[in-house]
């Protein structure tokens, strides 16, 4: 399926799959929550002191459906409530895509797997999954290990994501 530029999500034809989903160009990708949390100066938006030597990044990215975009706002607070409280957390960031069918991007690190599996194995965050499966055409995502001095990046997600789905099709 071609993304059709400069039509509106609404006038498009409602893509079938999680690959349909993801060719869409998610140039107009807006940062809603950068990043902040533990590691983050809230003044200036930066890294406090550099990340640890090793450190988990997760990802999860979904295209909502039409008129859960308010159910799914308030399950989003729900969780963010749930996830600023999690030991481990380093920094976390969001963002949407209004283009790509709303889609919506998180993108998280973590000290270690334990703390990013302690959060996900919530009852906070496993009640929004339950509640969120039907208000979504599609939800993807993954975690890696990384010892990079920066950030990752929704570009970073994106390859990384791709590959996934690359290797999910062999």
């Amino acid at each position: 399926m071609t993304v059709e530029t400069g039509v509106e999500p609404a006038a498009r034809p409602v893509p079938a799959t999680v690959e349909e989903f993801a060719a869409c160009d998610e140039a107009d990708l807006e940062i809603v929550v950068p990043w902040t949390g533990p590691a983050i100066d809230p003044t200036t938006g930066a890294l406090k002191a550099p990340l640890p030597p090793t450190y988990v990044v997760a990802t999860s990215g979904g295209w909502p459906k039409p008129g859960a975009i308010e159910v799914a706002t308030d399950l989003n607070r729900v969780l963010l409530e749930e996830l600023w409280r999690r030991e481990g957390l380093l920094a976390a960031t969001f963002a949407i895509s209004e283009k790509c069918w709303m889609s919506s991007r998180a993108l998280a690190v973590w000290t270690d797997e334990e703390s990013l599996q302690a959060f996900l194995t919530s009852e906070g965050h496993m009640n929004a999954v339950r509640r969120t499966k039907n208000l979504a055409y599609a939800w993807e995502g993954t975690r890696w290990v990384s010892n990079s001095p920066v950030l990752p990046t929704f570009d970073e997600v994106r390859a990384r994501l791709a590959e996934q789905r690359k290797r999910k099709r062999t």
